[in-house]
């Protein structure tokens, strides 16, 4: 079987860790690069992991789809960009593509497949969660501090499509957790994102570790994360699916990870610090929108949503 072609759009550290992982495992993998693209072409993509460092000395690089493209259409496309910068997608990915190819959104966001759907018309949609520790280094290297598992579901919750996204990562480092209602898995990863992203914003910039010390800190996160869970459960039950979240074994199992983290700085307080745009809609008012639309109480997320939208600002 030929090597899957694979192209990242978005290689920033997320994007970026995931390609090399494919690549590591024997994919064609290239990497839409923008301010990395003059030490990649120096001295290759370098990643430094507790899971084992890895550099790719020759990467096949441009800074353009058209230069991608030159190779031919690609299988696969990780779209690895922030949800503020969504809109340029097709014009991002569009030369790559070709009828068969599939799209993988290593993105925030609860409708964020839906979006890519209805922007890139024609293509197989994924939604890729990633539950890892990571941030760029130094230009061209990339940091992987922790975690680094990826929950994968299928934008219509087909599960033979999703049997092939899973063989993608089939020899790779990535330990890969299918799941059969993509809905649920992006409601479980807002349990997260919503309180930790929100209040460590909130409080200043702060790390996880404030906030799992704080006692009034933590017991806002936790209500946050209670309020997500019921409004998941509320959203899959009006979309007629079966499943639901166990919103106690999710607090549980979050608080438990977030405790050992140490002092950990989630991405929307890493744009909040370098004082770019935040992903205030896909990640906040979006949920907290569908939580009234429902019908459910949701203080809390809305509380953050508005808090966090006032710290954006005019960025």
């Amino acid at each position: 079987m030929a090597a899957q072609r694979v192209a990242v759009v978005g290689a920033g550290a997320v994007g970026g860790y995931y390609g090399m992982r494919l690549a590591e495992a024997g994919c064609e993998v290239r990497f839409l690069l923008r301010r990395d693209y003059e030490a990649a072409a120096a001295g290759g993509l370098r990643l430094s992991s507790h899971l084992g460092d890895l550099q790719l000395a020759s990467p096949t690089i441009g800074r353009t789809a058209e230069e991608l493209a030159a190779h031919g259409p690609v299988d696969w496309l990780l779209v690895g960009l922030k949800a503020t910068g969504l809109e340029a997608l097709p014009a991002l990915a569009g030369p790559l593509l070709s009828a068969e190819t599939r799209v993988i959104a290593l993105m925030n966001g609860l409708t964020i497949e839906r979006e890519i759907a209805a922007l890139l018309p024609g293509c197989e949609v994924f939604g890729g969660m990633a539950f890892i520790g990571v941030h760029r280094g130094e230009p061209g290297e990339i940091l992987h501090l922790e975690f680094g598992a990826l929950n994968l579901g299928h934008h219509g919750d087909d599960a033979g499509q999703l049997a092939e996204a899973v063989a993608l990562w089939e020899g790779s480092k990535v330990e890969i957790r299918p799941e059969p209602s993509l809905l649920k898995a992006r409601w479980e990863k807002l349990g997260w994102n919503i309180p930790f992203n929100g209040m460590c914003v909130v409080a200043g910039g702060a790390s996880t570790e404030t906030i799992m010390s704080t006692p009034a800190l933590r017991e806002t996160a936790h209500r946050a994360m209670r309020e997500v869970a019921a409004a998941g459960n509320a959203d899959l039950a009006a979309q007629g699916q079966a499943a639901r979240i166990d919103g106690e074994g999710l607090c549980e199992r979050y608080l438990t990870m977030t405790g050992g983290m140490g002092p950990y700085r989630p991405s929307t307080v890493l744009d909040f610090i370098e004082g770019r745009a935040m992903e205030v809609e896909a990640m906040f008012e979006a949920p907290a929108r569908r939580a009234s639309e429902l019908g459910v109480a949701a203080p809390t997320m809305e509380l953050l949503a508005a808090l966090v939208r006032e710290l954006d600002g005019g960025r």
